[in-house]
């Protein structure tokens, strides 16, 4: 399996948006966990597929939510990065999912 299935991408996109919002503590830790795999997933998928700027594009977005080295930010810039990271996985959709035929 070389792509993420389309209904990954749009269920990581609704959680990262849905954080946007005040949320208990432990959904942040989910949603954190959720997009590290999915960015890394997204790194190596348009890696393999010989892009030159993604994967270093999701790295950052992996480093930026890992839930195990935090890198903290107020609420408004939490906030911010979520919905930021929702419009850019949706963005780059085209360039990770599987298509009709795979």
């Amino acid at each position: 399996m070389n792509r993420l299935p389309v209904p990954v991408v749009y269920v990581t996109s609704a959680m990262l948006l849905v954080a946007a919002a005040p949320m208990p503590y432990g959904y942040y830790t989910l949603v954190r966990l959720v997009a590290t795999v999915i960015f890394a997933w997204a790194a190596m998928v348009t890696h393999t597929n010989k892009n030159s700027v993604l994967p270093y594009a999701f790295g950052f977005l992996v480093i930026l939510f890992n839930p195990f080295i935090k890198v903290s930010f107020d609420k408004e810039i939490g906030a911010i990065l979520d919905v930021a990271a929702a419009v850019f996985l949706l963005t780059a959709k085209r360039y990770i999912v599987q298509k009709d035929s795979d």
